[in-house]
């Protein structure tokens, strides 16, 4: 069993709900009763605007895309120019994936960058390109049946 549970943009490629239930009751089953899991995820803002090292504005298709459908990013500080292929997922529907999964939102982090900072953010200081939700195992710790029946 463990106290916490690190996931850094794996859930930005999971394409159904199914799977990101099943994955996220997984990681939940294995923390201890006061475990918590830090889950990264990219925002659905980030696949539709400009950043200081992301590229959105070959992908007008991205402005339509709704939970589960694929977009496209292109990261502008390596050679390879090469549009990485992501899937988006709202924080509605996160929070459904977390519920079916047996976990609880204990806090969501927005972070934004500062002015002050030496870089030429885009729109870092005003839309948060990531999100990072805090979870918890519902407080029965019980496996959902789902996850019981996918096995």
């Amino acid at each position: 069993m463990y106290d916490l549970a690190l996931s850094a943009f794996t859930f930005d490629n999971i394409p159904t709900i199914e799977k990101k239930v099943k994955n996220l009751g997984e990681i939940g089953r294995l923390l201890k009763s006061d475990g918590r899991i830090v889950n990264l995820v990219s925002s659905p803002e980030i696949y539709t605007h400009e950043w200081a090292s992301f590229s959105t504005k070959d992908f007008s298709e991205n402005r339509q895309a709704k939970s589960g459908d694929r977009v496209r990013i292109i990261q502008t500080d390596l050679e390879d120019k090469r549009p990485v292929e992501d899937v988006v997922w709202t924080d509605e529907h996160y929070q459904e994936t977390f519920k079916r999964a047996g976990l609880e939102l204990v806090r969501t982090y927005k972070p934004l960058a500062k002015e002050s900072e030496p870089y030429k953010w885009v729109n870092e200081t005003r839309i948060a390109p990531w999100v990072i939700y805090v979870l918890k195992r519902k407080k029965n710790g019980t496996i959902p049946t789902s996850l019981k029946q996918a096995r």
